[in-house]
């Protein structure tokens, strides 16, 4: 037998060398060489409470006549899992794998995300010093941050001193849409596709639908044969609708507050999410910090009474969520007396009327 073929033999037979290096009280090979091994064989062939797996891991290593090379890459791929027993998993199944060393390395790539899954990462930023220079990183939303990356990579700098402006990254024609993930969104399920942009960030199938017809205030897909299937809104005013909103009050329309408009939020009246629509008759500019507080217990909230503009006190905002409804009639004009109104004055004190008036300069705010 030639050499080659003694070393092919050998190669076949990396569970009896590691079964010899266990055994042996020193290895006539370089020290690193011997350390390797030593890890290896301590891996596969030490006392462990988990001996069943242990016997079916090596077991399947001698079918598969995996060398000591494939034999080290599981013992050094198995030490990043802390679960004794997912430990032990995780080598019998890379060791019933057969193949040549790179596949079984495939193989374990993919298992480690299953085992190992790795941690969600968290919003936020890093600043990493480098001597003169500095490094800032940020995560975020993929979609976002992909907006805010097509803004800034030709000049980074630039963009971090000036404005910082953004706007969504565009949806090309060339996504790559299957049609099972079509049905779903013509179902009015987009929210569970994900689909690849050509940005490198992910996007929903509702997300794509929005973009696409970002502006249009509400659309509906239609089905060519059931018809109308889902109805899209979307929840950011548009350019057109925040000067509407900003014709009906120059400022923040909380009492008392002077921010101006082009510093406010549009905010909806009836909350988006309780499905409030987008439009201007039920949207008013608040600056961020009474957006924020606005509903909360003791502050009082923003409505639209008879077509204006509003703020009602603590005591009376719950009696008046119903108010708020853009679509409610002018009880003065019908002739009919208005309970809400007076239910307001007599009992829980007037709310303090903001907006714009439909006829007349816009009413003092205390």
């Amino acid at each position: 037998m030639t050499l080659l073929e003694q070393l092919g033999d050998i190669a076949k037979r990396g569970v009896d060398l590691l079964e010899e290096v266990h055994a042996a009280s020193s290895l006539p090979l370089p020290a690193d060489q011997a350390r390797t091994l030593r890890r290896t064989a301590a891996a596969f062939l030490s006392p462990t409470s988990h001996s069943r797996y242990q016997a079916r891991a090596l077991a399947a290593a001698r079918r598969n006549h995996h060398c000591l090379e494939t034999l080290a890459l599981i013992a050094r791929r198995s030490r990043s899992i802390s679960d004794p027993t997912k430990r032990w998993q995780f080598r019998e199944q890379l060791c019933a794998t057969a193949g040549t060393t790179a596949h079984v390395s495939s193989a374990a790539t993919r298992l480690l995300r299953e085992f190992n899954p790795p941690p969600e990462r968290e919003d936020g930023g890093r600043r990493i010093m480098h001597g003169e220079k500095t490094t800032l990183s940020f995560t975020g939303p993929a979609a976002q941050m992909a907006d805010i990356w097509a803004a800034a990579k030709s000049d980074p700098l630039a963009w971090l001193n000036g404005s910082r402006a953004t706007a969504p990254a565009t949806v090309t024609t060339n996504v790559i849409i299957e049609l099972p993930e079509y049905l779903k969104i013509l179902a009015g399920n987009g929210e569970d596709i994900r689909l690849a942009m050509t940005n490198g960030a992910t996007i929903t199938g509702a997300e794509l639908v929005r973009r696409t017809l970002a502006g249009a205030g509400l659309f509906t897909l239609i089905h060519p044969e059931r018809g109308p299937v889902n109805l899209y809104r979307t929840r950011q005013a548009s350019a057109k609708q925040r000067r509407m909103l900003e014709a009906e009050g120059a400022r923040c329309a909380w009492p008392a507050c002077r921010r101006p408009a082009s510093e406010c939020q549009a905010h909806h009246l009836i909350e988006y999410s309780r499905g409030g629509h987008t439009h201007p008759e039920n949207m008013t500019l608040l600056c961020p910090y009474h957006n924020s507080i606005n509903g909360l217990p003791g502050r009082g909230r923003m409505a639209r009474i008879r077509g204006r503009i509003a703020w009602l006190p603590p005591a009376s905002q719950d009696r008046h969520t119903h108010i708020g409804h853009s679509n409610e009639p002018d009880n003065r004009r019908s002739g009919r007396s208005s309970r809400c109104s007076t239910t307001t004055k007599e009992a829980h004190g007037p709310p303090v009327f903001t907006g714009r008036a439909r006829t007349g300069p816009t009413a003092a705010v205390p």
